[in-house]
């Protein structure tokens, strides 16, 4: 299960659903941890993480606040690394999703919302951001390699102006001086 690249009703049905502890299980069915690991996919989705799948061997993603949790390695404990990389994370400080009254789930429901939006829109940027990024250097390179062009092509006429200089007669030079004082 991963988040889906198509319309935005499933994208908000996915996110909606990773809400639960099942759902979020399943995102791991690939995950490189298990046994006596102690970051196992149990351990994971119980912390609030669930796996993306178009991400890294070993990245884990909080479904409230978002953030992006790699590089775990077997004895690394999810819930301290949740807490430690995100503090305020409101799976993290609210009480145990069974416990909640209808408000309070609503509520924590909008917060994950918001969160998503906010995460969305940074992906966006980031994305925009490399790709006029990619254009510009493609773009410095193209002028770059026709202002280079161009200055051969003036140090090739400077040599032929110089060589038809020293062939004219003193007078004809000083005419070409005057004139190009002149401008």
């Amino acid at each position: 299960m991963s988040p889906p690249d198509g319309s935005s009703d499933e994208t908000a049905t996915f996110m909606r659903d990773l809400s639960s502890y099942q759902v979020r299980l399943r995102t791991f069915a690939n995950w490189p941890f298990t046994g006596k690991s102690r970051c196992t996919s149990e351990r994971m989705a119980a912390s609030g993480l669930f796996h993306p799948s178009n991400a890294m061997e070993d990245v884990a993603q909080c479904f409230v606040c978002f953030k992006e949790l790699e590089g775990w390695e077997p004895d690394d404990d999810p819930h301290s690394e949740h807490r430690r990389h995100s503090p305020k994370c409101p799976f993290l400080t609210a009480k145990p999703f069974e416990e909640m009254t209808a408000r309070e789930g609503l509520e924590m429901d909008l917060v994950r919302f918001m969160n998503f939006l906010n995460w969305h829109k940074q992906q966006v940027a980031n994305t925009v951001q490399e790709a006029a990024r990619d254009k510009l250097l493609a773009l410095r390179d193209q002028l770059s390699s026709h202002f280079s062009k161009r200055t051969r092509t003036k140090r090739v006429n400077r040599t032929n102006q110089s060589e038809a200089m020293s062939e004219c007669s003193t007078y004809t030079t000083r005419s070409l001086r005057s004139t190009r004082s002149k401008r």
